[in-house]
């Protein structure tokens, strides 16, 4: 009588064991879409988001300059190795650069984006390229004697005028990013010549 719950819990030990392999086996031949796909992961940019970008400039020194003009074109954004247009901003549109300072700013305009990071942005400008150029009616810089001068970017026409900074544009959000021009740094003169730097800077406005 004291054999027979000993080979009764024998019997239930197998046939748990049993289960257990039918129970393993089955996970391994489950088909291979029931794992979670790849794409169901978060990515960097899963919507859209707000940037709105402003244009400012320092205040110059030199009291002989009245006006430091530029004209831009397009706005691009860099993407995935790619410049893409932002279609909000309808250029051309010029600015006087000594008119955005000590606080004051120009809105470039509320650009759509994918969400994301970003490290650089850039205006493609009405520009000339070489100082032997002298027709140029985009970017220039104007005197107190009401004279100009034009202002060169070397490949400026070609390759934009960029802007260098890290941002992010959040999912159905908005961060605003200020273009910082400073003229007193970013134009150099060389000789009779005003030529733009290759970069300016993006500051986050927190």
């Amino acid at each position: 009588m004291e054999i027979k719950p000993f080979f009764s819990a024998l019997i239930i030990l197998a046939m748990l064991a049993v289960l257990g392999v039918v129970f393993y086996r089955t996970l391994e031949q489950a088909p291979p879409e029931q794992a979670l796909p790849e794409q169901a992961l978060p990515e960097q940019a899963l919507g859209t988001g707000t940037l709105k970008l402003y244009l400012c400039d320092a205040p110059l020194d030199a009291e002989n300059v009245t006006g430091a003009y530029i004209t831009i074109n397009e706005i691009q954004y860099h993407l995935v190795g790619q410049w893409i247009t932002c279609e909000e901003f309808e250029g051309p549109k010029t600015y006087n650069l000594l008119e955005l300072t000590e606080g004051n700013s120009a809105l470039l305009g509320e650009l759509t984006l994918p969400a994301g990071y970003y490290a650089q942005i850039r205006f493609m400008l009405d520009i000339a390229e070489k100082a032997s150029s002298r027709a140029n009616p985009g970017c220039y810089i104007e005197f107190a004697d009401n004279s100009t001068q034009p202002l060169f970017a070397p490949s400026g026409g070609k390759t934009g005028y960029k802007a260098i900074g890290y941002f992010e544009v959040p999912v159905n959000g908005t961060v605003e990013v200020t273009a910082d021009f400073d003229v007193r740094k970013a134009v150099v003169v060389a000789g009779s010549s005003y030529i733009l730097k290759p970069t300016i800077k993006l500051i986050v406005n927190y």
